[in-house]
């Protein structure tokens, strides 16, 4: 079965069965492998959370990312785009603010005691229902998250039938303002080879610049810290960008028709991007230097160019 792909040039006709407007050639087209054609945003938004065609239901295997879930890394399991994931860690992340006010951002949580937590506040029966959720341990989960830092006990305290057995602790580096400025900054380097790279999780810090040379492409910073895989930022920059043509479109906007050429090539170049047809650059320039990718083998850090990516 065929990959989806990006329809240009030749306008599809009919109406996309997501948002029942009709596709006139003004906005970006996917047609999925079945052969059913949708608006690029409509369709990537139904594809968040679901992996089958609206119309004929086949799955498309562009949406498929877990072929055998016991042969795939964890880390590349790790999807922040699925709504239940997200809200996971947003509840993670609000547990260790609550942390930082009290004890400060050095002070470690059991993890026994955050996984009750979740429980608790996210509704789960147990934490072995809370486990099936993430496909894994809360520890081996916050491992690959470059925002938390686990902490694995070295050995029991005593010995014997008195040993008391330590479970891991872990804690959550503290996010900088976009205003702040902590240190010599960090330029990442990383070339994008494998289908499994797509799914490396990188922390893209308030002030840190990405930057994809091949196709003259950055995701410049957001008011905060971004935690997502490489795979989840290039499909929202795929999405924002049809978005904004579709609503210049529906609402009367100024966009020009040489602005949607140009927005339309970039979605094309970065639906390429994730076809992998071949490796391309994934660089994260960050004045900074609290940008991270997980897992790090293969990322080369060097020294921040200021300047870059930032017009």
């Amino acid at each position: 079965m065929e990959a989806s792909t990006i329809v240009q040039g030749q306008p599809e006709v009919g109406e996309c069965s997501v948002c029942l407007e009709q596709m006139d050639g003004a906005c970006p087209v996917r047609r999925l492998s079945c052969g059913h054609a949708y608006h690029h945003a409509c369709i990537h938004r139904w594809l968040q959370k679901n992996s089958s065609c609206p119309l004929c239901k086949a799955i498309d295997p562009t949406t498929i990312r877990d072929t055998d879930a016991n042969s795939v890394p964890l880390a590349f399991k790790i999807d922040l785009g699925h709504q239940e994931m997200s809200q996971f860690v947003h509840e993670l992340e609000d547990i260790f603010r609550a942390v930082h006010q009290c004890a400060g951002s050095e002070h470690p949580v059991a993890i026994s005691g955050l996984g009750y937590n979740l429980c608790v506040s996210l509704g789960y029966e147990d934490e072995d229902e809370l486990e099936e959720a993430i496909g894994g341990s809360l520890a081996d989960f916050m491992s690959v998250l470059p925002q938390f830092e686990v902490q694995w006990p070295e050995q029991p305290v005593a010995e014997g039938e008195d040993a008391v057995k330590v479970g891991p602790k872990a804690i959550m580096k503290p996010e900088p303002s976009c205003e702040e400025f902590t240190g010599p900054g960090s330029r990442l380097r990383f070339t994008v080879g494998e289908r499994e790279d797509l799914w490396r999780v990188v922390l893209q810090g308030p002030r840190a610049v990405v930057e994809i040379p091949e196709i003259e492409f950055a995701i410049q910073p957001f008011a905060h810290r971004r935690v997502d895989t490489i795979y989840n930022m290039i499909a929202a920059a795929i999405f924002h960008l049809g978005d904004h043509v579709q609503k210049n479109k529906r609402l009367g906007g100024n966009l020009s028709e040489a602005d949607a050429i140009k927005i339309c090539e970039a979605i094309d170049n970065l639906n390429v991007l994730l076809d992998l047809e071949q490796p391309f650059t994934w660089i994260i320039n960050d004045p900074q230097g609290v940008s991270e990718l997980k897992p790090n083998d293969g990322v080369h850090i060097g020294v921040y160019e200021a300047g870059l990516g930032q017009n």
